[in-house]
This record gives C-alpha cells, sequence and structure tokens, in this order.
C-alpha cells in the first residue's frame, strides 16, 4: 500500500455514521420513505430551523448542498415491516436530541390524507457489517467509517443499485455508469462531509483514483430505467428523479478502490442520495 493509499483510507476513515433501524407501526398506511422524510422535515423546520438547515438541507451554496443524512428502506423482513434505516452522518450528531425528538412529532402529525399517526415499535442500531443490536432512543452510537473498511473486501463482487442512481454529467443523465462514474461521484460525496483540509487532499487524489477506476477490470453495466416521483409538501407540486437501477460487476473486486466503494454504502451516491437513493450494496457473486 503506498503512502497517498493510507492517506485516503486515514481520511475517509474519520467519517463517523449514525446509522439506525427505526420499525414502525403504520396502521391504515402504506408508508413509504419520501413520506417518513417529508413528515420528519416538516416537523424538523418547525422544531429548529438550524438543525434542519444543517443536517436536513445540508451547508454550503445552494446548488452545493448535501444533507448530513440518508434515509432508506431497511431490507425485506416480514416479520419487521415496515422499517426504514435512517443514517447521520457526521457533525449531524450534534443535533441528534432534536432530530429525534423531530421523528416524535412527526409521529403525532401522522401520515397519509387522514393524518394517522404512526409509532415506533422498535429501535436498534447496526454495524459496519449490517448485523444489528439493540438501541435507546436518542443514544449516539456511531462509528468511523474506517471500520466498514476494515471488513474484508470480496474478490470479485457485484456493485448493485436497487434504488434509482442519478449521476449527471454535462447536465445529463449518465444512463449507463462506469466504474470511474461511481467512484468520481463517490469522491464528491465524500468531500461534503469532511473538513477542508482532507476535502482538498481527496480532490488532489481525484484524478489518479478515477484513473485507477478506468484501469480495474469491470464488466459492462446491467440495467433499466428508473424514475421516482414523490410529493413535496413544501413546494406544493411533484418532484420526479429520474435515475437508472441495475448493477456492475468487478471480476477481480475493488482493489486500492475499496474505501470509496466501502463508504458509498453508507453514504449513498448522486444525486438525492438522502431520499433513500444512489444506495449501493456490494455482494459477493
Amino acid at each position: 500500500m503506498t503512502a497517498e493509499s493510507r492517506n485516503i483510507r486515514q481520511k475517509i476513515g474519520s467519517v463517523m455514521v449514525y446509522p439506525w433501524r427505526i420499525s414502525l407501526d403504520t396502521p391504515r398506511v402504506e408508508t413509504t420513505v419520501p413520506q417518513l422524510r417529508g413528515v420528519w422535515g416538516a416537523a424538523l423546520h418547525d422544531l429548529d430551523m438550524r438543525a434542519y438547515e444543517d443536517v436536513f438541507q445540508g451547508t454550503g451554496l445552494p446548488h452545493e448542498r448535501t444533507p448530513l443524512y440518508a434515509m432508506r428502506p431497511a431490507a425485506p423482513d416480514p416479520t419487521d415491516a415496515p422499517a426504514l434505516e435512517w443514517i447521520v452522518i457526521g457533525d449531524g450528531v450534534y443535533h441528534l436530541p432534536v432530530l429525534f425528538r423531530a421523528w416524535e412529532i412527526a409521529s403525532e402529525m401522522g401520515l397519509g390524507p387522514d393524518r394517522d399517526q404512526f409509532r415506533f415499535r422498535r429501535l436498534q442500531s447496526i454495524h459496519p457489517d449490517g448485523t444489528l443490536a439493540y438501541a435507546s432512543w436518542g443514544r449516539p452510537l456511531g462509528w468511523p467509517l474506517s471500520d466498514a473498511m476494515s471488513i474484508q473486501q470480496p474478490e470479485r463482487c457485484r456493485l448493485s443499485f436497487p434504488a434509482p442512481l442519478r449521476i449527471i454529467r454535462d447536465k445529463q443523465l449518465v444512463t449507463s455508469p462506469r466504474l470511474p462514474d461511481i467512484i468520481a461521484t463517490s469522491i464528491q460525496r465524500l468531500r461534503t462531509v469532511l473538513d477542508r483540509e482532507a476535502s482538498e487532499f481527496l480532490r488532489s487524489c481525484q484524478s489518479g483514483a478515477i484513473a485507477l477506476a478506468d484501469r480495474t477490470p469491470a464488466e459492462k453495466w446491467v440495467g433499466e430505467p428508473c424514475d421516482l416521483i414523490r410529493y413535496s409538501g413544501r413546494q406544493k407540486k411533484e418532484l420526479e428523479f429520474r435515475g437508472v437501477v441495475g448493477f456492475l460487476d468487478l471480476p477481480e473486486g475493488p482493489g486500492e478502490l475499496w474505501p470509496f466503494i466501502a463508504a458509498a454504502q453508507w453514504l449513498h451516491i448522486g444525486k438525492g442520495s438522502a431520499v433513500g437513493m444512489g444506495q449501493l450494496i456490494v455482494e459477493s457473486y
């Protein structure tokens, strides 16, 4: 491993994530992640504008804002449905008491046209290997991305995107993503949650990482278009997110690109990552 590779691992590995699985009871409502995200965001907006701007909207210029959380459907489990995974990232943890209070308010605000209230059945923390552990409400149980990177990387793997992936290049949707596209977008996402020095270091490494991705053996993208339409209560209109779903096989594994791949599993990549889009699942095959 080169000195640059060690530095990349160190910078990426310093990012803290706080992932939870939230099991819900939503009587009379077949809920979705965008729906839950909307009511939670509305509650947070009215509760604490600073937390809303920092975590829900994200800091920085309006066109560069990246939220400090991700929300996605939990892995299917007929004994524990509905459930979602909620991941607070980096400095978002400083607002954690307010973020949890917003969930409580959201449950009272309710879902659907009749505003049916929902309740929380169980809260569990998610370990880097995907296993679950009991967690108490509001307690920050997190770990650095270095823990995800330390998991043995597969010798050959499939990069699977089950939710719409939106990678935009020259204002156009990339419909057949290649490994360099995935790595470049992962670096862009990482830079938004790193401090200035680490972000600049990662920027300086970007061209080399993309060149390495271009040399890494990869099969052609297998997938199809997939669009997500959700209603924005704040904007009072439906919003359409055009994307693609599918997978990319790496017959010799990710090699030195593993830190970017490991991080993307928890941060998501592409536009709309906070809505659960751009979720990456690494599978052996």
